[in-house]
């Protein structure tokens, strides 16, 4: 199991502002990088490779339903299939709220709360439901073109395990069209190897306002380096 723990994948960290950016459309990216949108917001992603131990690909959905200016319902599932994970598959999936506690001219601070699910967590002692805490942090500079985003989430399962991650994300957008990403992610899950994973990405947006998006993500630790391919569609409700 030691292979397919390291290829943990980035869940939905690298949606949560593809959703937000896809939401403000056609408006450049800003530091409201967590206020909740005006619409309800859809952003599904697909990351496969191949590799010496075989083949794997990732399956994430980012759903937010705004429940007013300041706050919103968030529900992240995320799937993986591994030659090398126990029955061939494994997943994850958030539910919870969302709420801006902080709004200043270029920057956002919000907290997001909710309930876990980890399937087959790899530990005995602990269930598979548990509950997560988010703060995310939102930066805009550049007129509101180019901007930094820092999550920083904990989550404990029934049983008493726990784990955290750090993801941080910049962004540039030339145009209205075209958005630039770079993406770090840092994983500390318990009773698996930490895990740094890099992703670059490039999205265009058609006259419909939708993103489709197209990328590359390596790990940086450990012997899985290969590169993987990225492929998302983003999406918002229109009035």
């Amino acid at each position: 199991m030691a292979g397919a723990e390291e290829k943990v994948g980035s869940r939905a960290a690298g949606l949560r502002f593809l959703g937000i950016v896809a939401a403000l459309l056609p408006a450049p990216a800003a530091a409201g990088a967590w206020v909740a949108p005006q619409r309800q917001t859809i952003v599904t992603a697909t990351v496969g490779a191949h590799e010496d131990g075989g083949e794997y690909y990732e399956s994430a959905l980012y759903f937010e339903e705004p429940l007013g200016r300041r706050t919103s319902v968030v529900v992240t599932p995320w799937s993986e299939w591994d030659d090398e994970t126990e029955d061939g598959w494994r997943g994850e999936a958030f539910a919870g709220v969302k709420r801006v506690i902080r709004e200043r001219e270029g920057r956002v601070t919000a907290l997001q709360v909710g309930a876990v699910w980890v399937s087959q967590p790899d530990w005995e002692v602990c269930s598979e439901g548990g509950v997560e805490g988010r703060v995310l942090d939102g930066y805009s500079f550049a007129e509101g073109r180019a901007f930094l985003n820092v999550e920083t989430s904990s989550r404990a399962l029934v049983g008493g395990c726990f784990g955290g991650r750090l993801d941080v994300t910049a962004g540039y957008r030339p145009s209205e069209r075209w958005l630039a990403t770079g993406q770090v992610f840092y994983d500390a899950p318990v009773a698996r190897e930490e895990t740094v994973k890099a992703q670059v990405s490039l999205v265009r947006f058609d006259a419909h306002g939708r993103g489709w998006q197209i990328g590359l993500r390596a790990t940086l630790n450990g012997d899985d380096a290969a590169p993987a391919l990225v492929v998302g569609l983003w999406q918002s409700s229109r009035d």
